[in-house]
């Protein structure tokens, strides 16, 4: 792929992703006319006042819709280099998994509403979560060199985890447990202005600091062995996955539930149509990739009056993706 077509693939998707950021933040059960909304936005007065607060909702879902689908595109891409495989993410390693135990600790204990943890715990508790897993992976692949085999070590590390959740449900009353239920189902709705300053200083700080995985990962598509022998610090390229992969994958389970499918098909959406090696390319296309299919899903939420589950329709977009890859290990290896 010459430059020329990346870069037109890239304007093309710029163009999609304020297309389907438009979109949504227009769709929805009150009609507010682009005129009103331009206004809103350039600080006007409209006639009905509750329209502001209607499409301040809905610019900080969008917002949040992009951000989080950047997130896991992103952890999932620097996962998969890392560990050599296709299938990696979030959600399969159980990353995604050890970020729920955290918050499952702090809901169904009690400590979520109207508390200091419930502020600020939280989010700890779901990061170090994310940590948890992601570390013991890590120390495990360690001795384990199959792709294949490793991939089963973290599917068991998500089911041990949800076994331990299942086991809080016990001591949870009926509200605590309803709400870890829905937060489960996944939205990028109901935010406030200073959570989602939290969030996005969190995820925009992460993203920049990923920028210094490039000349590593580089390397690391040819393996750990060549990338060292380029020079590149692979205990310290280690703590930086963890760090990065772990607060990314982390705050967005904590915000927006365990969004799943996303951090495993974008990298894949990205090799099929951007041919470079160079993550010097490679992210800028998942994040862009990974917010557009994050905003795709929440427009389908919306236009289902949102009886349709975010983490429903991340699978019905997602999985086909996922097939394919499989379907495609599969002839190579045959």
């Amino acid at each position: 792929m010459t430059k020329r077509t990346d870069i037109f693939v890239l304007i093309t998707g710029l163009a999609i992703l304020i297309l389907l950021f438009c979109a949504n933040i227009y769709i929805g059960e009150v009609t507010i006319s682009w005129s009103e909304i331009f206004t809103l936005l350039s600080g006007g007065i409209v006639e009905n006042n509750s329209w502001s607060y209607i499409l301040e909702a809905r610019l900080n879902r969008s917002i949040m819709a992009i951000a989080a689908g950047s997130s896991l595109a992103l952890s999932g891409l620097i996962l998969q280099v890392y560990f050599r495989n296709p299938l990696a993410g979030p959600g399969v390693l159980g990353i995604t998994s050890g970020a729920s135990l955290g918050v499952a600790v702090v809901v169904l204990g009690g400590l979520s509403v109207g508390t200091f943890l419930g502020s600020v715990g939280i989010i700890a508790a779901g990061i170090m979560g994310a940590f948890l897993v992601l570390g013991l992976l890590l120390l495990v692949s360690r001795f384990i060199q199959n792709a294949v085999i490793l991939l089963v070590v973290g599917l068991m590390f998500g089911y041990f985890v949800s076994a331990i959740i299942n086991i809080l449900f016990l001591w949870a009353n009926l509200a605590d447990t309803r709400e870890y239920v829905v937060w489960g189902l996944g939205s990028f709705e109901g935010l406030q202005n200073t959570e989602m300053g939290i969030f996005l200083i969190l995820v925009s700080i992460t993203i920049l600091f990923s920028f210094l995985l490039i000349r590593p990962l580089n390397a690391m598509v040819l393996g750990s062995e060549y990338a060292s022998s380029m020079g590149v610090d692979l205990k310290k390229t280690k703590i930086y996955i963890i760090i990065i992969t772990g607060v990314l994958a982390g705050i967005v389970t904590v915000y927006c539930g365990p969004v799943s499918f996303i951090g495993i098909a974008v990298p894949q959406l990205v090799r099929i149509i951007v041919k470079s090696k160079n993550h010097l390319v490679v992210i800028p296309f998942a994040l862009l990739f990974g917010a557009g299919l994050a905003l795709l899903a929440d427009i389908t939420v919306r236009l289902s009056d949102n009886s349709l589950p975010l983490n429903t329709v991340t699978a019905l977009i997602g999985a086909p993706v996922i097939i394919y890859t499989i379907i495609k290990m599969n002839s190579r290896f045959a």
